[in-house]
């Protein structure tokens, strides 16, 4: 099982490595769209213990796109399971200082498939119809968050940004609009990232 963990964490360095080469082959060609401008690596955040993956901002990094890995181990999840993550997000104030770049609000969308025996996207037949109005493998969720960084010119970054993210997932949003008082767990999740800009 530590092999397996250690080959899990070799594959998001390689996202991470991967999607920077990709962006500065790009640069040098004219940087089509679909060549990634950012990496980002994730702690938490609803879509697994640690996560990773290549990003695109448009518009002067004010709206972004992100495609992310995650995965949780057995001893933090009770059991290991991959998770895929489409994110999207709207950064609308950009604040310049003292060579600081702070986005103060991020809002967003993003939405995950966790892989796993125990989760389906179409319910089982061994549950009646209507027995789960969610399906456990996929997960909508809305994000509110903010970020700060800075140049790094000594490793040819052009932003390296920390963020930290609130993420209300469906199941939780509605579990707490039907009885607030009755909710058993936190309406949000901290999400705590790095985005490296190339």
């Amino acid at each position: 099982m530590a092999g397996y963990g250690r080959l899990k964490a070799s594959l998001l360095a390689a996202l991470l490595l991967a999607a920077r080469q990709s962006r500065a082959e790009a640069a040098r060609e004219g940087s089509p769209w679909y060549v990634p401008d950012h990496a980002a690596m994730q702690l938490a955040g609803a879509i697994g213990f640690l996560s990773a993956g290549p990003g695109w901002s448009f518009r002067d990094d004010t709206v972004e796109a992100a495609f992310l890995l995650g995965w949780a181990p057995p001893a933090l999840a009770g059991e290991d399971f991959l998770t895929f993550t489409m994110k999207g997000q709207w950064r609308p104030f950009r604040l310049d200082a003292a060579g600081w770049t702070v986005r103060p609000l991020t809002v967003g969308a993003m939405l995950s498939y966790t892989v796993g025996d125990d989760y389906f996207a179409g319910l089982p037949s061994r549950y009646d119809r209507g027995y789960y109005w969610f399906r456990t493998a996929l997960r909508p969720a809305f994000l509110l968050g903010a970020s700060a960084g800075r140049p790094v010119e000594a490793l040819n970054l052009r932003l390296v940004e920390g963020y930290f993210e609130l993420v209300a997932t469906d199941y939780r949003l509605v579990q707490f609009v039907r009885n607030p008082a009755t909710v058993n767990v936190e309406l949000f999740t901290l999400a705590l990232g790095a985005k490296l800009r190339f």
